[in-house]
């Protein structure tokens, strides 16, 4: 264990003095990965849906703030529906905008997740993002993660949809339009995955917050039931199936990933708590202290000695005698 503390130590000094390139490099990597996920799964406009445009852009938002990347992965993806279909792209403009509405004004750290939750759909592994944003973020993250899921589930219409989309000689705009909105929003599967992800990033919100020892990590084990509850109630109470091995397999993943990102982020030893009590006029205040654990690598010296002149010098010292 010791030595982990140490590697933890090794890295956070790594990241202190390397952080701006290895920012540069991770935004990249979101990026790219998205636009490729998009150009592989709604790759319908052929001029962006070549791998040099992602290259391009990600390198370009990469030296830009978060939101501007958002935005340049938001009209990539809009372009691309576009192509497919006028209204689904029209869909995703609203709920980019309404987003933008009901949460930046507030702030805009946790608008990465607007495209991290859909690649970690991808992945397999979305449920890492309401325990970890529920440790890092606070109760208003909901909307980003909602927006995230809603963003994901359109595009999965339109993938698994795109003949009928796309065959609209027969069908007027009204209807096209009711028939996209029906399709995303009657998703029992997608209003689930909603519901869960905010119950969850609420819990353990408000259990991270609590004055008890251990709270981090019962925070990620309260998630973890919640969410391991809520879908298997929501597969009952929904009539749908949730491939059973991919949940549990992803939720496993999911709980590691929280709990290696306590490790590194908010490391504690309870042993040493300590309390103190002040007082004013007006108040007592209670103040309770956990010290970090702050583990360094030992410097190590080593000198060496040589005995080749030692020798020689009891050589002439016996000679003498």
């Amino acid at each position: 264990m010791l030595q982990l503390y140490v590697f933890r130590n090794s890295l956070k000094g790594f990241y202190a003095k390397y952080h701006s390139i290895i920012d540069k490099g991770i935004k990249y990597i979101i990026l790219f990965t998205a636009m490729m996920l998009i150009s592989i799964n709604l790759g319908y406009q052929n001029k962006v849906s070549v791998i040099q445009v992602p290259i391009v852009l990600s390198v370009i938002g990469a030296f830009l703030p978060y939101m501007a990347g958002v935005l340049i992965v938001a009209v990539f993806l809009m372009i691309n529906l576009f192509t497919a279909s006028f209204e689904l792209a029209l869909l995703v403009g609203i709920i980019l905008i309404l987003t933008l509405f009901l949460y930046y004004g507030f702030g805009k750290r946790d608008s990465v997740l607007l495209i991290l939750v859909p690649i970690l759909f991808a992945a397999k592994i979305p449920y890492v993002i309401p325990l970890v944003v529920g440790l890092m973020g606070s109760a208003v993250s909901i909307v980003p993660i909602t927006a995230g899921v809603l963003i994901y589930f359109t595009c999965m219409f339109a993938r698994q949809n795109i003949g009928v989309l796309t065959n609209t000689q027969s069908v007027d705009i009204t209807q096209r339009y009711s028939q996209a909105i029906n399709g995303i929003f009657s998703n029992k599967t997608m209003l689930l995955f909603i519901i869960v992800f905010a119950l969850t990033t609420f819990i353990v919100y408000m259990v991270h917050k609590q004055n008890m020892d251990y709270a981090w990590q019962i925070a990620i084990a309260a998630g973890a039931i919640t969410i391991l509850v809520g879908i298997f109630a929501g597969d009952f109470i929904f009539d749908i199936s949730t491939p059973l091995l991919d949940f549990i397999i992803g939720l496993a993943i999911s709980v590691i990933i929280a709990y290696v990102y306590n490790f590194f982020v908010f490391s504690v030893d309870y042993s040493r708590s300590e309390y103190a009590q002040f007082e004013d006029d007006d108040y007592y205040y209670f103040v309770k202290a956990v010290p970090k654990i702050t583990i360094t690598a030992a410097d190590k010296k080593v000198q060496s000695f040589s005995t080749r002149g030692k020798k020689k010098n009891n050589k002439n010292n016996g000679g003498s005698e």
